[in-house]
């Protein structure tokens, strides 16, 4: 570029820093939005990545039904890719009016984050939760704690000495228990010698791996390793019975052999006492027949021999009753003997084997909702910057066509000096592509830093407090560097391509204006006649530049639809829980059964009766749904009879007409599974086990439901075509009116028919919490609305008050007012909005659509919707956005110098 030409365009710059700034906004806006999204979620998982990876997270959680003990440690260490294994004990204990889950510490898995004090050290210390009770609280175990929970503690009181974010906790979700009133309050941390237990209650794996969670290379290292580790953890625990089996094999022999030695020791006794008796019986019976021969012959020797006699027969009867009293305590330590043998053997045969749990990280609460909650903005991220970006790209063409335009005679001069179209056609690159690179820079900058961090801070509400990490992808950058240089250097060489093939003197001579045409409007007399002269001049200018009233209409209307779709969102997406469990599922809670037979267990049945107003007995299992060649795991709800289940489930169409319920053979689906997978009323759905088990049924309706992939069919329809009886294994319940329903699903908790209580309020209000996260994300999406209706119009307003300049200096030279010129000029703005705003509203219903069939989010289904007054909230605030651009632009009005203005062009 010559000396000459780049002199010119740093003037132009300055001269026209309107134009410039608009270029340069529009691309921030669009690149500030597209980064700023796109880098949100690899951010957020950035953030909540490096406490984890810091704090060492297990990466499998072992359970057993007999614990593990040291040498099982040891193994699991040894064993290959373990970085740390680790024995823990866990507990839920009632404690200060409290229920606390209560863990040991851990020295090199699950790592805590001190907030103040210090680590527990004695038995009697914890450390607890963040924000839940001040340091050097004292908190005493209840007496409602079962006498094996008071045993598992060496002490009854606990002082607290810190307090501590945990990275086995990083939501608020603490999980449920049996004890107290079914909800876990905080988590406690405890030294490992503060529990007397036998066996670690758990054990903890960490690989020796540091991938990123959730990321393609963790999943990978992972896969296999389920199996692999279940034979592992299997057979350490298959020792340990083996172990248990012989020692009480051992006992139960030697309690055998003692038994006989003692039956037989003591038989021996008895028997001999038994002789000396029978002995001293026979004596005394030959001294009374002697002393009856006597009686009348010698009475004297008579009545001393009685004497004699009588002593020894007390001596006797004493020696006999005890004889007696050693018989019976020998045959009572025989029978109790003979009990406690009998007693170990029904333990030896009761003495099952051991079942182990191998837990990945997925079944930590915090762990995987944070990946569904991550992934909505991702998902929101593919979208919506796609407008920003064509907004920009238009907004470019606009204002360099404009400016080529304005400087046809300055392009001439210079092609009559010689200039190659090259170097002139620079001029005008370099003037758009500098405010695309500050435009990026500024936008990769302020995007990428600011979003993440509004976005966060409503996750804060339901995740821990993490200092929000500044992530920098240069893959995302460099991709939007590409896209802004494209949408301002491509787009003003499209705009000069036409002007440069024209002849330099073509060029210097000013171009002929377009000829006039009638409005539409002019030709509906009866209308146009009654209509005032300035309106009918704002009607002409409105559709005589055709570039301007599309640009208008695009950026009023694209901000109206990004408002509509914005208050659609939050709409469709924060109330699904609400209709779910208000409108659909209506009973109060489920609970998941076990052990019931064809007739339900008298314990149920009262334990039901007690704490529940009605329930209802169901089969519940999940099936493989087979679509094509791939599968879908949905959970399959079975019943006896479908009359009384609108008190708990209310099957209705996505109109909101009544479903009938399914005939034998048939079912009904959820319409996630309709909409998903393409199955409709009328089609054979194929459903299969984990046994390999086939069901055939025919889809009768499709119901609305937003939680869960769900098929309702009869128990009867499963039990004809798998030709066995269906065990009932879960309930819908419903409360009593006004009770605890914390207490209530504890006390169904403690039944040992029911496994899991789930209160369907409390799932509602965390569905709601977790939703929460969408009210940045409007407000985000309204602020850059703003941004947009501000930008394209203040360039469109600047290019239509530059074009008329010399109008309007005509009009201020004739007497018009300072509101009377703005009016003459912004009425247009005014309405193109109202166009705009009309077409957008329309624009944003199918945006919102379009929008909601991308979100997908597994296990939910959305409903799409847009209430009454999201369409208002839009109007009024696209409205208020043109009433600022007007407010700003009458400053430019006023500065406009008539003389200068109406000079000749030439």
């Amino acid at each position: 570029m010559g000396s000459a030409v780049r002199k010119t365009t740093l003037r132009e710059i300055r001269g026209t820093f309107g134009r410039f700034f608009a270029i340069m906004a529009i691309i921030a806006l669009g690149v500030g939005f597209f980064t700023g999204v796109r880098i949100t979620t690899p951010a957020m998982v950035n953030t909540v990545n490096s406490f984890l990876a810091e704090k060492q997270l297990y990466d499998y959680r072992l359970l057993s039904t007999l614990g593990w003990q040291e040498d099982d440690i040891a193994d699991f260490k040894s064993r290959p890719d373990v970085r740390a294994a680790e024995g823990a004990y866990s507990l839920d204990i009632m404690a200060g009016g409290y229920v606390f889950r209560a863990h040991s510490l851990t020295d090199n898995i699950n790592g805590l984050r001190l907030a103040e004090g210090r680590l527990p050290q004695a038995p009697d210390e914890c450390i607890m939760e963040k924000g839940k009770l001040p340091l050097g609280t004292d908190i005493y175990l209840s007496d409602e704690n079962s006498d094996s929970v008071k045993n598992a503690l060496k002490s009854n009181k606990f002082t607290v000495v810190g307090t501590a974010e945990s990275s086995m906790y990083i939501n608020f979700e603490r999980g449920t228990t049996s004890v107290g009133n079914g909800e876990i309050n905080a988590f406690i941390y405890l030294p490992a010698e503060a529990f007397d237990i036998d066996v670690y209650t758990e054990a903890y794996i960490r690989f020796d791996q540091d991938f990123a969670i959730y990321s393609d290379e963790y999943e990978s290292f992972m896969d296999g390793r389920d199996k692999q580790w279940e034979n592992i953890a299997q057979s350490r625990a298959d020792l340990r019975y083996g172990d248990i089996y012989a020692e009480a094999e051992s006992k139960l022999n030697d309690g055998k052999a003692e038994l006989e030695k003692n039956r037989k020791e003591g038989q021996e006794k008895l028997d001999s006492a038994k002789l000396e008796l029978d002995n001293a019986k026979t004596q005394l019976d030959e001294q009374l027949a002697q002393l009856e021969q006597i009686k009348d012959i010698m009475p004297e020797q008579y009545a001393s021999g009685m004497e004699q006699y009588n002593a020894g027969l007390a001596e006797y009867e004493s020696g006999l009753a005890d004889y007696e009293a050693s018989l019976a305590d020998f045959e009572k330590q025989i029978s109790d003997a003979e009990k406690d043998i009998q007693k170990g053997e029904n333990d030896l045969a009761k003495l099952k084997k051991p079942e182990v749990f191998v837990l990945d990280r997925n079944t930590n609460i915090g762990y995987a909702c944070f990946e569904n909650d991550s992934e909505i903005v991702a998902q929101v991220a593919r979208i919506f910057p796609v407008f920003f970006i064509l907004v920009a790209a238009l907004v470019c063409m606009t204002t360099m066509s404009r400016m080529v335009e304005e400087q046809r005679t300055q392009i001439g001069v210079f092609k009559a000096l010689g200039y190659s179209e090259g170097t002139i056609m620079g001029k005008f690159m370099f003037y758009s592509g500098l405010a695309a690179i500050i435009g990026c820079v500024l936008g990769y900058g302020a995007g990428t830093y600011l979003f993440p961090k509004i976005i966060w801070k409503t996750y804060e509400l339901m995740y821990i407090k993490l200092q929000m990490s500044y992530l920098f992808d240069k893959k995302l950058a460099l991709i939007a560097l590409a896209v802004s240089l494209v949408c301002s250097v491509g787009t003003t060489w499209f705009s000069c391509r036409m002007e440069l093939s024209e002849t330099a003197a073509g060029l210097m001579r000013p171009k002929a204006p377009k000829a006039g045409k009638r409005v539409f409007l002019e030709y509906v007399g009866f209308i146009w006649k009654r209509m005032k002269f300035l309106h009918k001049v704002s009607i002409r200018n409105i559709f005589r530049y055709k570039k301007r009233f599309f640009m208008m209409i695009l950026g009023i209307g694209g901000c109206t639809a990004l408002l509509v779709t914005g208050f659609g969102l939050k709409d469709s997406i924060a109330g699904f829980a609400e209709m779910q469990y208000e409108d659909i599922q209506i009973a109060g809670g489920s609970a998941s059964l076990r052990n019931v037979g064809d007739e339900v267990p008298a314990e149920l049945e009262r334990v039901l009766a007690e704490n529940t107003e009605d329930y209802t007995l169901l089969y519940t299992g999940s099936w493989d749904l087979l679509y094509g060649k791939k599968v879908k795991s949905i959970t399959v709800n079975a019943a006896d009879s479908f009359e009384c289940m609108e008190k708990y489930f209310k099957f209705r169409s996505m109109d909101g007409s009544q479903l009938a319920p399914p005939a034998e053979g048939e079912a009904v689906v959820s319409h996630s599974i309709s909409e998903r997978y393409g199955i409709k009323a009328g089609d054979i759905m194929k459903l299969r086990d984990e046994n390999m088990r086939v069901l055939e049924v025919k889809v009768s309706g499709v119901f609305e439901n937003h939680v869960y992939n769900l098929v309702f069919m009869s128990r009867s329809t499963m039990e004809q075509q798998l030709g066995e009886k269906l065990p009932v294994n879960y309930s819908f319940i419903n409360f009593k009116d006004g009770a605890d329903t914390s207490m209530a699903s504890a006390e169904l908790s403690k039944c040992n028919n029911i496994t899991s209580v789930m209160v369907f309020e409390t799932l509602k209000e965390r569905l709601s919490k977790m939703m929460s996260s969408l009210d940045y994300i409007v407000l985000i999406v309204i602020v850059c609305a703003a941004g947009l209706a501000f930008i394209v119009l203040y360039n469109l307003t600047n290019i239509n008050i530059t074009e008329r300049v010399r109008e309007i200096a005509t009009i201020k030279v004739l007497g018009f007012f300072r509101r009377e010129t703005s009016a003459y000029v912004l009425r247009e703005n005014l309405a193109l909005t109202a166009i705009g705003t009309a077409i957008g509203l329309v624009l944003g219903v199918f945006v919102h659509g379009f929008v909601m069939a991308q979100i997908r989010v597994d296990m939910v289904d959305f409903s799409v919707r847009i209430l009454p007054k999201s369409f208002v909230y839009s109007v009024i605030l696209t409205f208020i956005f043109t009433f600022a651009v007007d407010m700003f632009m009458e400053i430019k009005l006023e500065k406009i110098n008539m003389a200068e203005s109406l000079k000749s062009i030439e």
